[in-house]
């Protein structure tokens, strides 16, 4: 009799964040990859919204609809049983007013059945952040560099070089906690500026390319694993090339078909010849 999945909660991830153990995340897009994911030791899987990029093509993360991005997250959720699954808010679909949050964001929350919602930014949308806590819904934070904003920034920046930097990403940080969010995302961001919002903060602080003094860190799986080589970050470490192994699959088939050895005779069904003749006799061609 197979045992119950253990599913890992919010309190879960406080605790790893009490004991110093790492949390690990990845985010995921499709059904396929997220099966895979499942049956792994990763603690949270976030559906973000670079898959307008990695699985739609786009430019950039700005491209994509939340009715896309609902898509993806469902598909998601079909296979995450056990991780922690977090759904990445698109771009103007919170900013705009509280209760566009609010609508947006209750409405991920309810389609896709994800355990939170990631919305980027600090103070400037303070107002909206609190609204949708207080709505009940339970709310990831980004801050850091913000890829939604990056026309604003000429590009995808490391922060946290200059004093106004640094107190503006911790000032963020504090204010997200004090609204009452339950993790905070933190990317590219200089070390020291991470490891003073974990060792202050109560809450969870998750990096991406920001060091390794946080309580967890995030990349896309696509990356690591070698499907997706349109843009690599500067921290990835590529644990697989699978690119190049379904390129050489895709050879070895393509030939197979073309000397006829795919697909093999013994595995296609075979008719009964007496009534295939008896039915081609009663064709008027």
């Amino acid at each position: 009799m197979k045992s119950k999945l253990k599913r890992i909660t919010y309190k879960e991830l406080l605790r790893k964040k009490k004991n110093n153990e790492k949390a690990v995340l990845v985010t995921a897009y499709d059904y396929s990859i997220a099966s895979i994911v499942n049956n792994s030791p990763i603690d949270i899987v976030l559906v973000g919204d670079s898959a307008s990029m990695v699985m739609m093509g786009n430019p950039s993360t700005l491209d994509i609809t939340l009715d896309e991005m609902i898509v993806f997250g469902k598909s998601v959720r079909k296979a995450i049983r056990k991780q922690f699954l977090i759904f990445d808010m698109p771009f103007l679909t919170y900013q705009v007013s509280r209760r566009d949050a609010i609508k947006n964001c209750g409405r991920a929350l309810k389609e896709t059945r994800c355990d939170a919602v990631k919305m980027e930014g600090g103070k400037e949308i303070i107002d909206r952040i609190k609204a949708v806590v207080d709505a009940g819904i339970p709310v990831c934070g980004h801050i850091g560099m913000k890829p939604q904003s990056y026309k604003k920034y000429g590009g995808y920046p490391v922060l946290g070089n200059d004093e106004e930097e640094i107190t503006k990403i911790i000032e963020d940080g504090l204010e997200l906690q004090k609204n009452g969010v339950l993790m905070i995302i933190v990317e590219n961001t200089t070390d020291l500026v991470v490891k003073y919002l974990k060792e202050n903060l109560k809450i969870p602080i998750y990096s991406i390319g920001s060091g390794i003094d946080s309580d967890g860190q995030i990349v896309v799986i696509n990356d690591i694993i070698g499907l997706y080589s349109k843009f690599t970050p500067r921290f990835i470490k590529r644990y697989e090339n699978l690119s190049e192994k379904i390129s050489i699959a895709l050879n070895k088939y393509a030939k197979d078909v073309k000397n006829e050895k795919f697909p093999q005779k013994s595995k296609i069904p075979k008719t009964d010849r007496k009534i295939f003749l008896k039915a081609i006799s009663k064709l008027k061609i």
